[in-house]
């Protein structure tokens, strides 16, 4: 491997250690997702059951199993505990920056800028570097993504078994780890060979013979587990896992329904910093780059994943996140393949862009009229400060180095990101995390006082206490009479005021802090 590629994986390597140290000292499980995943998992290794997923001990159809059995694998291996659980996607973002590094050296041997600078380009984007820290399955899914198109870039110049079985085991873990949703970004480069695949265009049957073994391969490696399961849980499990959890979400989402215009309003967000950089748009809108067969391939994964998702009902930013590397191998592809010139004006606007976001996030609470956040009220001074601070220095440097490589904003996106980071965990105190609430319940529960949820129960303390049992689960109408059944218990609640009032029965707060936009409480029977 040329020095200058073992250079650039040994910065990758160190920026990433740095975020993933900042994301440890300061991120905990987050509710909803991250708490209710974590008591998925801790509820499969408690009921010892790697077959079906459980949730306060019904059965949980929203996802397959992967994610989980990762989890308990590292909880036996290291003992369980939260760590773990927020290193697994770390873990999957940096084996993914140096596959990317690798397809790159696939789709074009011998352009080794293309494979040092198209891991930077995909971890200096804003949306991927935000959620490569977050203990959710899409990291896991982009992996396993990586892997088919790898085998699919590979078989695109020689049909060989061994090449399809990456895009059959990419499938097939795919599957495991979020659904049939992986057939969004693999099957369109796939089915569209002929337009850049030259074993396509010379063998169109034996392309499609030889994907299509490998498709049903992958199929065969999820229904392992899924026709065990359903047959275990029942035909309401499958039914739900197969239809409710993916063609409701495509024609009627029954969460995050979203117009079909929707990715095209972030764009801003989804391609920053690049959207605001005028040499990414002169670069990757040249007609004469798609002459390039493995750019067609790039565009093909991009384009047809961004138009899939925004024809289905529901949609969330995350979901992009498997199409991410196809844009930072095109990008790569088209900023390598032009002479450098002189640094223009338009090269400092996304620093620009940087300060102002700063600034807002400075002056914005302050303005009248303004209805802000709990964590914009509180946010530390220091972090809008620092993120102006970063966004100068960038400026500086360029104007400094008089280079036009991509490699200052992409650090400058990594540096905003550790500082967000820091600081808004920092300015939310416990809002976004359980951890004091799941102190202050494990001393009842110590103390022989039961506790009840009241209210839709998403498992956010199944893991946090190590509950063995159930959390008994109530109607919010229903707690003077469980409190009055259980006169030393306790009941926690989600609403939109610290001091809830209830006038059918007097309680007393034993413990108040936020929840993401709202307050947790928790009540009991006065002077029990």
């Amino acid at each position: 491997m040329p020095t200058a590629i073992m250079r650039s994986h040994a910065g990758i390597f160190t920026a990433w250690l740095l975020l993933t140290v900042a994301n440890l000292c300061f991120h905990r499980l987050i509710p909803l997702d991250e708490t209710r995943y974590a008591s998925v998992a801790w509820d499969m290794w408690v009921r010892h059951d790697w077959l079906v997923p459980h949730l306060n001990g019904i059965p949980y159809h929203h996802k397959p199993p992967l994610l989980f059995w990762i989890d308990n694998l590292g909880w036996a291996l290291f003992g369980v505990n939260e760590l773990w659980l927020l290193l697994v996607s770390p873990l999957c973002a940096l084996a993914s920056l140096y596959m990317l590094s690798y397809l790159a050296g696939q789709l074009w041997p011998g352009n080794h800028q293309a494979m040092r600078m198209a891991p930077w380009l995909l971890f200096g984007s804003l949306i991927w570097g935000a959620y490569l820290n977050g203990s959710m399955f899409d990291m896991l899914l982009g992996l396993c993504v990586l892997a088919s198109m790898t085998g699919l870039a590979k078989a695109s110049k020689r049909l060989d078994w061994r090449h399809w079985a990456w895009y059959a085991l990419g499938c097939g873990f795919g599957l495991l780890a979020k659904g049939p949703v992986v057939f969004m970004h693999i099957l369109a480069p796939f089915l569209l060979g002929r337009f850049w695949s030259e074993t396509a265009k010379r063998d169109p049957a034996l392309w499609y013979l030889q994907g299509g073994i490998a498709l049903v391969i992958g199929i065969a490696i999820s229904l392992a587990w899924a026709v065990p399961a359903v047959l275990n849980a029942g035909d309401a499990f499958g039914g739900t896992l197969l239809w409710h959890q993916t063609a409701d979400r495509v024609v009627n989402s029954f969460a995050h329904r979203r117009p079909l215009w929707w990715y095209l309003e972030l764009s801003p967000v989804i391609l920053f910093p690049w959207f605001f950089w005028p040499r990414f748009w002169q670069a990757v809108c040249r007609k004469e780059l798609f002459a390039d067969p493995a750019v067609r391939f790039c565009a093909i994964w991009f384009f047809a994943g961004i138009l899939g998702f925004s024809a289905i009902s529901g949609k969330q930013v995350h979901y992009l996140l498997p199409l991410m590397p196809a844009l930072a191998l095109l990008t790569s592809r088209a900023l390598t393949s032009r002479a450098p010139s002189d640094l223009r004006i338009g090269d400092f606007l996304p620093f620009a862009v940087i300060c102002l976001f700063g600034l807002g996030l400075l002056l914005l609470p302050m303005l009248p009229n303004v209805k802000t956040y709990h964590w914009l009220q509180n946010r530390q001074l220091w972090w809008p400060l620092a993120i102006i601070a970063t966004g100068i220095a960038g400026i500086v440097l360029k104007t400094r180095s008089r280079r036009l490589t991509p490699y200052s904003l992409s650090a400058s996106v990594i540096v905003l990101l550790m500082t967000s980071l820091a600081g808004f965990f920092s300015s939310t105190g416990n809002a976004f995390h359980l951890n004091d609430a799941a102190a202050q319940l494990e001393k009842y529960l110590k103390a022989g006082e039961p506790i009840a949820w009241a209210g839709k129960y998403d498992g956010q303390f199944l893991f946090l206490l190590r509950l063995k049992e159930p959390m008994t689960v109530i109607q919010p109408q229903d707690m003077p009479q469980w409190l009055d059944e259980h006169p030393h218990g306790h009941v926690i609640s989600i609403g939109p005021s610290q001091n809830p009032v209830n006038k059918r029965f007097k309680l007393q707060a034993d413990y108040v802090q936020p929840y993401r936009e709202e307050w947790l409480i928790v009540q009991s029977l006065p002077n029990y």
